[in-house]
């Protein structure tokens, strides 16, 4: 290999400068003045310089005044319900669900809905910092391309809820099937099965999805005790908690994300530590529904690691993480006292340590050589973000997601200078305010 030739391997296909960089790795350092330099999707270097390498990439993002940090990870979601945005609100949980998101989704619920859903929370999501999102849904094959069609990440779990008459439950373990082999082919999935709660599903078809989900290898995603009574009823039922029921029939050997958990005792947090299980907090869908406050700081002493979730934007009613961690922070303080959640542990909970709930902060979560060059650019130029003397403060009571400047995700480029470049924005908005006309008839 000649010189030439050498200089054209080492030439990275994308660099980005001039930003201050928050690694999250394991010393926390920031680099001020940062070049990342990425090549094939990969972080091959970083550090501090001056002025851009004068071996120019391929191409080269400016992200002077800018905090460049991890891509953020929303736990929790169902993106397809982002069509059902505002359509039910101040409702408790049960008579949301049953009185009103049920039977629309059993009128409407099909690909083409799922599919568009899915595109406007995905905008909305690259538009805020999301570069990973954790999704639960009916026709996850629709929300599945339309994740491989924007770039994004997404593990994207298929969900079998037996109490909504939405989908044919008699034939899911074929629809799973069916749908692992279709997502085969998008590279940006994680494929999950998402069986919806204790008591959205039946114990016998519970037992089945532990020896699915094992024989698959495939990582499950659920709700657990988000309110008061299903505790109540299944302490009733079973004589157990939820969690303590999954533990006996085996769930937790699986890779398993419990979202909300808001009514934990200190015997399922023990639970839930052991088996290595992580927890999704969604703090604005929980109190707007009346249901309460994940412990958070008691499960992050217990050794579970933690993630925030924006839950779906029919329960919240937006997708913007930055938002949801100022509120999380804050609720964590009211409950728990000023110094018990940090600026810096909220921001840890978006990158490194929702990495670790899900088994992927090995690829993800901080910016380090050899990680995916999955990572944003947050904007440090607005009258709300000067001065700055903590970057984690600024990130966690400061800023939001209209901060968001540049998004790269696997080394490619979704959105610059707030433009997004991988999909067609006003066609989506177009498409799914029409979505809308015919819903509200």
């Amino acid at each position: 290999m000649n010189n030439l030739e050498n200089l054209e391997k080492n030439i990275p296909d994308l660099t980005i400068w001039g930003g201050t960089i928050l690694t999250l790795n394991r010393k926390n350092e920031i680099i001020t003045n940062g070049q990342i330099d990425i090549r094939n999707g990969r972080i091959a270097s970083i550090r501090s310089v001056d002025r851009p390498t004068e071996l120019k990439a391929k191409k080269v993002i400016d992200a002077s005044h800018c905090l460049v940090l991890p891509g953020l990870i929303n736990g929790h979601t169902h993106t397809g319900m982002t069509l059902l945005r505002g359509y039910a609100d101040d409702m408790p949980l049960y008579s949301w669900l049953h009185d009103k998101i049920f039977p629309v989704e059993k009128k409407w619920g099909s690909q083409d809905f799922v599919y568009l859903g899915t595109l406007l929370a995905i905008l909305e999501m690259i538009r805020s910092g999301t570069t990973l999102f954790n999704d639960m849904y009916y026709f996850e094959e629709a929300a599945a391309r339309a994740v491989h069609e924007s770039g994004i990440r997404g593990i994207c779990g298929q969900t079998l809820i037996e109490i909504s008459g939405v989908e044919d439950t008699s034939k899911i373990f074929g629809q799973f099937d069916e749908y692992l082999s279709k997502t085969q082919n998008f590279p940006r999935v994680l494929p999950a099965i998402a069986p919806h709660s204790v008591y959205g599903v039946s114990d016998s078809v519970w037992e089945k999805i532990v020896v699915y989900a094992e024989k698959n290898n495939l990582r499950v995603h659920l709700h657990l005790q988000e309110t008061t009574s299903e505790v109540e009823d299944c302490r009733k039922k079973r004589g157990l908690t939820p969690t303590a029921f999954f533990e006996k029939i085996g769930l937790w050997r699986n890779r398993c994300v419990a979202a909300h958990a808001v009514c934990l005792e200190p015997s399922d947090i023990e639970i839930l530590s052991r088996h290595g299980v992580g927890v999704i907090h969604n703090p604005e869908s929980n109190l707007k529904l009346g249901t309460g406050i994940c412990p958070v700081v008691s499960l992050r002493k217990a050794g579970v690691k933690v993630s925030l979730g924006t839950d779906g934007a029919a329960s919240n009613n937006n997708l913007d993480l930055l938002q949801e961690a100022d509120f999380a922070l804050k609720l964590q303080i009211f409950q728990n006292g000023v110094g018990k959640l940090t600026a810096e542990d909220i921001v840890k909970i978006l990158t490194i340590e929702g990495a670790e709930a899900f088994k992927l902060d090995h690829e993800m979560g901080s910016l380090e050589v050899g990680k995916s060059a999955d990572l944003i650019a947050v904007s440090l130029e607005g009258p709300h973000a000067v001065p700055v003397y903590n970057p984690f403060s600024h990130l966690a009571y400061s800023a939001t997601g209209a901060d968001v400047k540049h998004s790269v995700v696997g080394g490619s480029v979704l959105m610059e200078n707030r433009k997004i470049l991988t999909l067609d924005e006003e066609a989506i908005l177009s498409e799914a305010r029409e979505w809308g006309r015919r819903i509200a008839l």
